[in-house]
């Protein structure tokens, strides 16, 4: 199986880890790091978990900046981008990378991109801060982490059990001891018994029960002007759907439209962070059907946008989901007041 045949590349990829861990010194911020990462390859629900966190930090009227790698990107003559100020988009889809440009289209504050984070944050000073939420942070060691939350889709949790390339994990299992939430996402897709069994693991490992969240507060709007479909119910009772995405986890979302009792007729998938074309999206909206429509992400609808005209955009539709606590939305909470406030 090609999983042994990558194995000895898995083994240089650990050795090679392990010795940037031990020979990188992190470097201390001038205010909190909450990190927001995973330890497995894609999809375990990390972008929505930045925005939320983002949004609670804001609750609390304290000022939060994102850090992100920006990864993906196409245009990297800049060091270092600001995406956003928190009141205007400073940058494209092509300097910022798609998750990026999405979460500076979600919330109200400023995104900064740039493999080097301490220098991002060094440029971010002039926004003043409270907090750093670190995206995609959990194997960056540069920096000193005051909050670490991992990201695990309850769906595919761990792959193959084995690192990468021959499997999807980014680290062993047992890394899941550094963190002090775990986040369970797409609980609401999991069968309960398997999401038992795997709260039961990651308890084992961590000492703690992991924060369960489930994909929720779904709607509808249409690409080009933003307006939200206003019956759910019978928009999707009279269409079929077409999906579109490029993405970490393409089933997650094919499941979560299904599990609304959606149609779906036919689906296009491509891998995470494609960038789309005029021309393939024209040839997907020309064979649809009268009664078809294609869905696609929040995260893909900003790569689309980008490459579209105003007459396609009318003819796509947006899936939006936020994040829904199913348990631990307290403990969540509380461990960042915390954080912020030094406790």
């Amino acid at each position: 199986m090609i999983k042994y045949l990558l194995f000895p590349v898995t083994v240089i990829y650990y050795f090679l880890s392990c010795i940037n861990r031990l020979i990188t010194v992190p470097k201390k911020l001038y205010v909190p790091v909450i990190s927001i990462g995973n330890i497995t390859w894609g999809g375990s629900g990390k972008t929505p978990t930045v925005i939320e966190t983002a949004k609670f930090v804001q609750s609390l009227g304290k000022r939060p900046v994102v850090l992100s790698r920006g990864y993906g990107r196409k245009n990297k003559e800049d060091k270092n981008v600001i995406v956003t100020d928190g009141e205007n988009i400073l940058a494209d889809i092509f300097s910022s990378g798609d998750e990026p440009y999405m979460t500076a289209n979600q919330i109200k504050c400023p995104v900064v991109i740039g493999a080097d984070r301490y220098e991002s944050a060094l440029i971010a000073k002039k926004f003043n801060p409270d907090v750093f939420i670190l995206d995609d942070g959990f194997q960056h060691w540069k920096l000193k982490k005051d909050l670490e939350v991992v990201c695990v889709n309850s769906l595919n949790p761990f792959g193959n059990g084995m690192l990468i390339p021959s499997g999807i994990l980014r680290e062993k299992k047992s890394a899941l001891k550094r963190a002090d939430i775990v986040i369970l996402t797409n609980c609401n897709l999991c069968e309960k018994e398997k999401l038992n069994l795997l709260k039961k693991e990651i308890s084992g490992i961590t000492g703690t029960e992991p924060v369960e969240v489930s994909a929720g507060n779904f709607f509808v709007s249409n690409m080009f002007d933003n307006v939200t479909v206003e019956n759910l119910e019978e928009f999707k009772a009279e269409k079929s759907f077409v999906l579109l995405s490029a993405i970490g986890s393409p089933k997650n979302f094919e499941n979560t439209v299904l599990s609304l009792g959606m149609k779906i007729k036919d689906k296009f998938i491509y891998t995470d962070h494609h960038k789309y074309n005029e021309n393939e999206i024209f040839d997907i909206i020309n064979n649809l059907q009268d009664n078809e429509i294609l869905l696609t992400t929040a995260k893909d609808a900003v790569k689309i946008k980008e490459a579209v005209d105003e007459n396609v955009q009318r003819r796509i539709y947006v899936f939006n989901i936020s994040l829904s606590f199913d348990s631990g939305k307290e403990i969540f909470e509380e461990k960042i007041k915390k954080t912020i406030y030094n406790l």
